[in-house]
């Protein structure tokens, strides 16, 4: 399960965006990118996650109350892609 993106705090990982959002066929989300990634599939999810990724922690980090916390994004959302057409 690829996680794209991921808030931790000194506990642990607080909320996560991973397969369990953007492969899902339910319409309920509680993840951390608050339903732009869900059921969209992998190469959607990474798109969206690496036009939003810094302002959906700082939102989530909010919502949350947490002051000391730190943000893991996945490599594949901050590399550009070399052939942005070919499917991954």
């Amino acid at each position: 399960m690829s996680t794209l993106i991921a808030v931790y705090n000194s506990d642990g990982c607080v909320g996560r965006c991973d397969a369990k959002c953007y492969e899902a066929t339910t319409p309920i989300c509680d993840c951390i990118c608050r339903g732009k990634n869900h059921g969209v599939g992998l190469k959607k999810a990474i798109d969206n996650t690496r036009e939003m990724a810094e302002k959906r922690v700082e939102k989530y980090a909010k919502s949350q109350r947490l002051d000391n916390y730190k943000a893991e994004i996945a490599q594949e959302v901050t590399q550009l892609r070399m052939w942005p057409g070919k499917k991954i």
